[in-house]
């Protein structure tokens, strides 16, 4: 009998954790690249000093505008980022469209914002570039823009989550980041692979619910890779940054989170 009482009680604090603390909380993780180490043309390294801070969220999934939102946009101020990337995965069903307004004007008022689609932002498309048009956030879906820091060129690559990118511009830049919702979607795009330093992903919401070994094994048909930081050859980075959102708010140590990436020489 006390065996079982302990049980249950073990039990609701899970359920209480899952559905009431982990889902407002927020992770913040850094990924720290020293450009000095890769391969760069040399005209590039000329450069004195580059010091670019960007954060990548995604896997918003917003509903209603709430305190948790704000808690959002205040970790992000406290970087003073020059860029922000959002990789898709905006709304549910029956998002609010002025709470949602309400984000992306505040998002926009901290620094540049570049985005691209997730799956869930399909059900309503129209509304979604309604919100971004009025807010001036830059839609890089299927399509690649360069942002310049003095001489050094930062290429953004957006891919497309439902085809294979309709052309890329392969003019030289000094960094690369392919930005995607779905991870595995970059292999199917072999010329954005080539071309890219960092890949940012999101989609897997970091597991949602982690538990060693199972949730991997639950969910590798959906991802070839869960979470985090992956290194391939050449230096070349993958990330798929947990999200900041989630279905049904509930996580399991997989923490809502935003990716501070400083890029120095």
């Amino acid at each position: 009998m006390r065996f079982l009482k302990n049980s249950v009680i073990i039990i609701l604090i899970i359920i209480f954790y899952a559905f009431i603390i982990e889902p407002f909380s927020i992770k913040k993780s850094y990924l720290n690249i020293k450009l000095s180490e890769l391969n760069f043309k040399e005209k590039f390294l000329n450069e004195k000093n580059i010091n670019i801070k960007i954060v990548h969220i995604t896997d918003l999934h917003m509903y209603k505008y709430i305190f948790f939102h704000d808690k959002i946009l205040d970790e992000i101020k406290k970087e003073n980022p020059d860029i922000i990337l959002y990789t898709g995965d905006t709304i549910i069903k029956n998002t609010d469209k002025k709470d949602l307004n309400m984000f992306f004007k505040a998002l926009s008022e901290i620094a540049p914002v570049y985005a691209i689609y997730g799956n869930w932002d399909y059900y309503d498309l129209d509304m979604i570039n309604e919100i971004y048009n009025k807010n001036n956030i830059h839609v890089i879906n299927d399509n690649t823009i360069s942002i310049y820091f003095n001489k050094f060129s930062l290429k953004l690559i957006g891919l497309p989550i439902y085809k294979k990118l309709s052309c890329i511009d392969t003019t030289p830049a000094s960094y690369t980041i392919v930005m995607e919702h779905i991870p595995d979607t970059v292999f199917y795009n072999k010329e954005a692979f080539d071309e890219a330093n960092l890949i940012l992903a999101g989609h897997t919401h970091g597991g949602q619910v982690y538990i060693p070994i199972i949730t991997k094994w639950i969910l590798k048909k959906y991802a070839f890779y869960l979470r985090g930081k992956k290194e391939f050859e050449d230096n070349k980075i993958m990330y798929i940054n947990n999200g900041l959102g989630a279905w049904f708010n509930l996580r399991f140590f997989a923490k809502p989170e935003i990716l501070v990436i400083k890029l120095q020489k």
